[in-house]
Order: structure tokens, then C-alpha cells, then sequence
């Protein structure tokens, strides 16, 4: 059995050697690249190692809400308000605040800060514009008296009234009858029977002519 062994050494010991050597260092390659593989794993990452991932810039530009938004339709302007005459009639004494005017009842020269409209005692007087009563009173110098506030901000004064045909408070529409014309003005209780009329507007009298100019 020796002997065989030895004569197996002989002719083939070379390969065997040389398969043992194959064999160990092959084992010795999987074991070093398995611990290799192992303590990579187990090392942590630097904050400042990408690993090979795309780091996203900070200073990118968030636009969204650089998106115009859409235009607003512009609202509608309000539509203008309506006026008609207080009466038919014509002006003899006309609207001047500035130029004094002569006064035939006082036979004097004053300012005048609205206008006279001819117009039998009795005629009805008609309201404006679309409103509300503001005020009726019985003024010393002014007569029967009614203010009406209008929806566009201009008040109205009808002076020098006989019969009062509203109250206080009372919401009006345009060609509502306000009164009638009278002689209970005295600053003009010696002209021709008419309806002393004003317009104001942010507490200054206007020129009123326009109601009547066709």
C-alpha cells in the first residue's frame, strides 16, 4: 500500500500540489474580499460625500408664484342718476351766487342761490330725482320748506311751498308730487307766484338751470 501511494506521488503529485495551491489561494481571495465588503458597509458616510447622488442646488428659483394671476374685469361704474324739472315754467330769477341780483320784494340787491319758476299758486311740485325726504319745516325766511336727499349724494330744497304732500323720511321716486306752489316765502313773497327752487352738492349750491334746457 506504501509503495502505491508513493508511485501515486510520483506520477501525479505535481497536479495535486499545484490544485491545493489553486484551492488555497482562492479561498484566501474570498475570505480577504468578504471582510473587505464587510467593514465598507460598516463605515459611515462623510456629510460631504455624495455617493454618487445628485445634490439638488438651494438657490433654485421657486417660480410659482411668480405666475401672473388673471385680470380682475373692472367693475361696472355706476350709472348716472336721472333729473327732470320741478315744474313747467319760466326763470325769472336766475341762479347767481356771486352777481348780486334785485330783490323786488325787499328792493334791495342779494345773492340768489337758486332760481325762480313761474307757475300759477297751486301748480304741483314735482321731485327730481330718485331720493328720500331729508326735512320738512316751516322756515322763517324760507317758507314751507321740503329737502330731499337724492341716491347720487345732491339734495334738493324746495322753498316757498303751499300745500306739503310728504314727510319726513319718506323714500321718493322721480316726478313724485312734493307739494304745491304758495306765497310763503318772505324773502319773495312780493314777486309773481313761483316755486323757489336750489340744488346743493357737498354743501354748496349748484346752478340748476340744466333741469330745464331741453
Amino acid at each position: 500500500m506504501k509503495e502505491k501511494i508513493l508511485r501515486l506521488f510520483k506520477t501525479k503529485g505535481y497536479y495535486m500540489v499545484l490544485g491545493l495551491c489553486v484551492l488555497t489561494v482562492g479561498t484566501v481571495s474570498y475570505l480577504s474580499y468578504r471582510a473587505s465588503q464587510k467593514e465598507l458597509a460598516e463605515t459611515p458616510l462623510k456629510p460631504d460625500q455624495s455617493q454618487g447622488v445628485e445634490k439638488v442646488e438651494d438657490n433654485v428659483p421657486d417660480d410659482r408664484n411668480d405666475q401672473q394671476a388673471p385680470a380682475e374685469d373692472p367693475a361696472p361704474e355706476a350709472a348716472a342718476a336721472e333729473y327732470s324739472a320741478p315744474l313747467k315754467g319760466e326763470i325769472i330769477a336766475s341762479y347767481s351766487p356771486d352777481q348780486p341780483v334785485y330783490s323786488y320784494t325787499l328792493k334791495d340787491w342779494r345773492s340768489h342761490c337758486g332760481i325762480d319758476v313761474a307757475a300759477e299758486e297751486g301748480a304741483e311740485v314735482l321731485n327730481v330725482c330718485d331720493g328720500a325726504v331729508e326735512s320738512v319745516t316751516v322756515d322763517d325766511l324760507m317758507g314751507n320748506l321740503v329737502v330731499v336727499r337724492h341716491t347720487d349724494g345732491k339734495v334738493s330744497r324746495y322753498a316757498s311751498l303751499g300745500q306739503v304732500a310728504v314727510k319726513e323720511g319718506q323714500v321718493l321716486a322721480m316726478g313724485d308730487v312734493i307739494g304745491t306752489v304758495g306765497k310763503s316765502m318772505l324773502l319773495e313773497c312780493g314777486e309773481t307766484d313761483h316755486l323757489h327752487y336750489e340744488l346743493w352738492e357737498n354743501d354748496k349750491s349748484t346752478d340748476p338751470t340744466f333741469l330745464f334746457k331741453e
